[in-house]
C-alpha cells in the first residue's frame, strides 16, 4: 500500500488532455531548430566548476527549500512531525464510514497519506546515499527507519483496509471515481492483500516483523555487494610479462617480492586483458567472484525471509506475490520469456564463444580450438569500446544537457533552464539545479544533477524522486482536524510548516499542483585540471541519457494522484522510457543536436564496430534474470538450498561457458534486493523500446507528432493506466492489450535491432 519510491526507477493521468501540437504538413524530416539561449547556458553551468547559479549569500534555506531541514538534527524532528500529521489523517480515514461526503474523499486521503510519508522517506533515501556529512546520513537513516516501520504497520491496519473495502462496495462512491482514481484505489487494495490483511493478529505482527527484517537485510546485502573483494597474491612464476611495458614492469616487481593485486584495479584490468597471463587471470577471476561465508549467509537469510513472507500471505513464492500485478503476471511467464530469448540469441552467442576460441587457438598455436574459460573473455575478445554511430567530438556534460534539452524541445516542447541555488538548498557544491519548462504550460518541475564521484557517495547512476506530482486544490486539509483540535487552538499552518510546500497553477489546467522534484546522480570522474571540463566516455553518455529518461517520465507523468505519478508504475514497465532514450543516441540526426558552434574540442570518440561479443553480455543478462526467478521461487525454504550450486547449475545448463568452481558472484548482484523477482524487466522493456523506436521514431526521430503520440499514450499516464494498454495503443497493436501469456510470447519473439547499451556484466 504505502511503498517508498524506488530510487532507480520511478506518474500523469486522466487530466484534461490538450490536442497535440503538430505541423500542418508532415515532412520526411523535421527541420532542426537552432539552440536557444537557455540551451546554450547549460554548457557553462555543467562544464565550469564555478558556474553554479547562486542566490544571495544572505538568503538561506533547508534542503530542497525544506524550512526545517537546515541542520542534520532536524531530520528526526521532521520525521516525528510527519508521524503526528499522518496519524491525524489515518484517524480521519477511519472515521469516514460515518459520513458519505468523507467516503467520497477516502481515495484522495489515502493518496495524501502516502505522499506525506514518501516525501520524507524518499528525501531520507537520497540523503543517506549522497550527503558527504556522516551526521546527516545518520539522522536520515533514523528518519527512514522510523517512517518505514510506521508504513509497515499501516499496511496491516485492518481498519484502513475495511474502509477501502467499503469504498469498492458503495456504488455511489465508485461512480464518482475517475479511471485514474479507481486505478489508484485498486493499487492500494492490492497492497493490502499482499500484506496479509486477512491474517490473524499474530500473523499480521509476524508480517510486520518480517518486512522490517527484509529491509535491514537488504541494506546490509547492498553494502556487502559493493564491498571490495580481497587482493590476489601473485608470485614471480604467476606473471610471464613481455606483452607490454606495463606487464614487464609487473613481472619485474613480482621477481623482487609477491604482489598484491586488487580485483578491478588498473593492474588487474591489464592482466585480465593479457592473453599470455593465464595463471594470473584465473587467480584474479576467482578473487573477483568470491564471497565470504557471512556474505553467502546474508543472501540466504534475505531469500528465506522473502519466501516466508510470501507463504504467510498465501502465495506460492515471493516471485508469485510480486509478479501478480506486473506486466508478466507470473514467474512461469517470465521464465518462458527468458528461455525464448535464449533460443533466439543462441546463434549469436555460439558465434561469440567460437570467436574467442579461435583467437585463443591462434595465440597458443594449438591444432584444435581450446576450451574457453570464464577468465578468457576479456583477453581474447576484440577490444571494442562503445562508440557513437558517426564520427563525433567527445562530449562534455554541458553539451549532453544541451542536446537533451533540444531533443525534448523538438519532441515534447520541453526544455531545461539553469536555476538559482540558495545557501543550504543542496547537499554538495557539485550539485546543479534545472527548471524544467514546457513551451505552453511554463514551469513543470525541478531537476537536481550530481555528476561526480566522491567519498561516501553511493556508487552507480540513479534517478531519485524526491517529490511526486499530484493535484492539491482538493486536499481539504482543514478536514484533518477535529472540532476538539480547533477548540484547543491547533493551527493548520503550524502543523504543515514542516512540509516542502510547493503549490502551483499550470497554464491550461484547472486546479493547483505539487510539482515534481527529481535528482540524477552519477559517479563520473572529475577532470584532472579543475579549470577544464570533463569529457565523457560514450558509455557514460548512454548512462546519463538513460537516467534522463526516468527524469522525463517523472516530469511529464503529472497525475492527480502521486501514487501513480511518473515512475510509480509497474517495475517491468518503468525502464521503457529510459531504454528508449538510448536508441535516440543511435541516430545521427539526434546527435547533431549535441553540437554548437564552439564544440570542436579536438577530441573524438573512437570508431565503432561490430562487437560480436556483446551477445555474451545479453546472454549474461538473461541468465541473471533466470537466477533471480530461481532465488525467489520456493527453493530457498528447502533446508538443502545452496545459492552457489543453483547458480552454477543454471550456468552449466543454459550457458555456453561453464561455471567456475569456487566462485559465488551472486553476493555482488545488488539487483536481487532492489529488483527482487523482476530483473527480467530490463530485457522485456528493451524488446518493447526497440519496437517503439523502429515503428515510431527511427525514420524521423525529431517528429513532434510522433513525440506527442508517445507522450500522450505512455508518458503522461505514469502508473495510472494498465501498461499493456499503453503499449498496445502506442504501437497500434490491439493484440497486446490483454497482456496475457500470448502478449508475453509476442514480445519475446521480437528481434532486437541491437543492444545499444547492454551492461557489461560478466558471470
Amino acid at each position: 500500500m504505502f511503498i517508498p519510491r524506488s530510487p532507480v526507477f520511478r506518474f500523469n493521468g486522466c487530466l484534461r488532455k490538450k490536442k497535440p501540437r503538430v505541423p500542418s504538413l508532415r515532412a520526411n524530416f523535421t527541420r532542426v531548430r537552432p539552440p536557444s539561449a537557455d540551451d546554450l547556458s547549460l554548457i557553462p553551468l555543467f562544464d565550469n566548476p564555478k558556474s553554479t547559479v547562486l542566490g544571495s549569500p544572505l538568503t538561506s534555506t533547508g534542503l530542497f527549500h525544506h524550512p526545517l531541514l537546515q541542520r542534520p538534527s532536524q531530520f528526526k524532528n521532521v520525521a516525528a512531525l510527519t508521524l503526528s500529521r499522518a496519524q491525524r489523517l489515518v484517524d480521519r480515514i477511519l472515521r469516514a464510514p460515518s459520513s458519505h461526503p468523507e467516503m467520497l474523499k477516502v481515495v484522495k486521503n489515502f493518496d495524501r497519506l502516502s505522499d506525506m510519508l514518501c516525501s520524507v522517506i524518499d528525501l531520507a533515501e537520497l540523503v543517506r546515499n549522497a550527503h558527504p556529512d556522516p551526521t546527516w546520513v545518520e539522522n536520515a537513516n533514523d528518519a527512514y527507519e522510523m517512517l518505514s516501520e510506521f508504513m509497515n504497520v499501516l499496511n496491516t491496519n485492518a481498519g484502513l483496509s475495511e474502509v477501502l473495502k467499503r469504498v469498492f462496495e458503495d456504488h455511489t462512491v465508485v461512480s464518482t471515481l475517475s479511471p485514474e482514481a479507481y486505478h489508484t484505489a485498486l493499487i492500494f487494495w492490492r497492497d493490502f492483500a499482499k500484506s496479509g490483511i486477512d491474517l490473524a493478529p499474530e500473523q499480521r505482527q509476524r508480517f510486520v516483523s518480517l518486512s522490517s527484517e527484509i529491509l535491514v537485510l537488504g541494506r546490509s546485502f547492498l553494502n556487502e555487494a559493493n564491498a571490495s573483494r580481497p587482493p590476489v597474491t601473485l608470485r614471480p612464476h604467476d606473471i610471464r610479462g613481455g606483452e607490454s611495458r606495463a606487464l614487464s614492469m609487473l613481472k619485474l616487481k613480482s621477481s623482487r617480492r609477491t604482489l598484491q593485486i586488487h580485483p578491478g584495479s588498473a593492474e588487474a584490468q591489464l592482466i585480465m586483458q593479457s592473453p599470455a597471463e593465464e595463471v594470473a587471470r584465473r587467480k584474479l577471476y576467482l578473487a573477483a567472484h568470491s564471497s565470504t561465508p557471512e556474505q553467502l549467509e546474508l543472501l540466504d537469510r534475505l531469500l528465506r525471509a522473502r519466501a516466508e513472507l510470501s507463504r504467510l500471505v498465501g502465495r506460492e513464492s515471493y516471485a508469485h506475490m510480486v509478479l501478480e500485478d506486473k506486466m508478466a503476471k507470473s514467474p512461469e511467464n517470465v521464465v518462458e520469456f527468458l528461455e525464448t530469448r535464449i533460443v533466439r540469441t543462441r546463434t549469436q552467442v555460439l558465434d561469440a564463444v567460437s570467436l574467442i576460441a579461435q583467437l585463443k587457438q591462434a595465440h597458443l598455436q594449438y591444432a584444435d580450438p581450446p576450451q574457453v574459460y570464464a577468465w578468457d573473455r576479456d583477453a581474447f575478445s576484440p577490444s571494442l569500446r562503445q562508440a557513437p554511430p558517426i564520427p563525433l567530438d567527445a562530449l562534455t556534460p554541458g553539451r549532453v544537457f544541451l542536446g537533451l534539452s533540444r531533443l525534448f524541445a523538438h519532441l515534447y516542447g520541453i526544455s531545461f533552464r539553469p536555476a538559482e541555488v540558495l545557501q543550504g538548498e543542496v547537499w554538495h557544491q557539485d550539485v546543479r539545479k534545472l527548471e524544467v519548462m514546457h513551451e505552453d504550460e511554463g514551469l513543470i518541475g525541478w531537476l537536481y544533477v550530481d555528476l561526480f564521484s566522491r567519498q561516501h557517495k553511493a556508487s552507480g547512476a540513479a534517478h531519485y524522486t524526491v517529490v511526486c506530482s499530484r493535484r492539491t486544490d482538493d486536499d481539504d486539509e482543514q478536514g484533518d482536524f477535529t472540532a476538539e483540535d480547533i477548540d484547543k487552538g491547533t493551527s493548520l499552518a503550524a502543523l504543515r510548516d514542516f512540509l516542502p510546500f510547493n503549490r502551483y497553477t499550470i497554464r491550461g489546467r484547472q486546479g493547483t499542483y505539487q510539482l515534481p522534484v527529481s535528482v540524477l546522480m552519477f559517479e563520473f570522474s572529475r577532470p584532472l585540471n579543475s579549470a577544464e571540463p570533463v569529457y565523457l566516455e560514450w558509455q557514460e553518455v548512454l548512462t546519463l541519457c538513460h537516467e534522463m529518461g526516468h527524469a522525463l517520465h517523472s516530469m511529464v507523468g503529472r497525475t492527480e494522484y502521486q501514487n501513480v505519478s511518473g515512475t510509480r508504475c509497474a517495475t517491468d514497465f518503468v525502464e521503457l522510457p529510459s531504454i528508449l532514450m538510448e536508441y535516440f543516441l543511435t541516430s545521427p540526426r539526434v546527435l547533431s543536436l549535441f553540437k554548437d558552434s564552439a564544440s570542436d574540442s579536438g577530441l573524438r570518440y573512437p570508431s565503432g564496430g561490430d562487437n560480436i561479443t556483446s551477445a555474451l553480455d545479453s546472454h549474461a543478462q538473461i541468465l541473471l534474470g533466470l537466477v533471480d526467478q530461481i532465488y525467489h521461487s520456493t527453493l530457498p525454504l528447502d533446508p538443502g538450498f545452496d545459492s552457489t550450486t543453483a547458480f552454477a547449475e543454471l550456468q552449466d545448463s543454459k550457458g555456453l561457458i561453464r561455471s567456475v568452481p569456487g566462485t559465488s558472484w551472486q553476493t555482488q548482484f545488488g539487483h536481487l534486493f532492489s529488483y527482487g523477482a523482476t530483473y527480467y524487466s530490463y530485457m522485456l522493456d528493451r524488446a518493447i523500446a526497440g519496437r517503439v523506436w523502429e515503428k515510431l521514431f527511427e525514420a524521423n526521430p525529431l517528429d513532434r507528432e510522433v513525440g506527442e503520440k508517445f507522450k500522450r499514450e505512455v508518458l503522461v499516464h505514469g502508473g495510472g493506466r494498465d501498461p499493456w494498454e499503453m503499449v498496445s495503443n502506442v504501437l497500434d497493436a490491439p493484440e497486446l492489450k490483454e497482456g496475457d501469456q500470448m502478449a508475453m510470447r509476442e514480445v519475446a519473439g521480437w528481434t532486437l535491432k541491437d543492444d545499444v547499451a547492454a551492461p557489461s556484466m560478466h558471470v
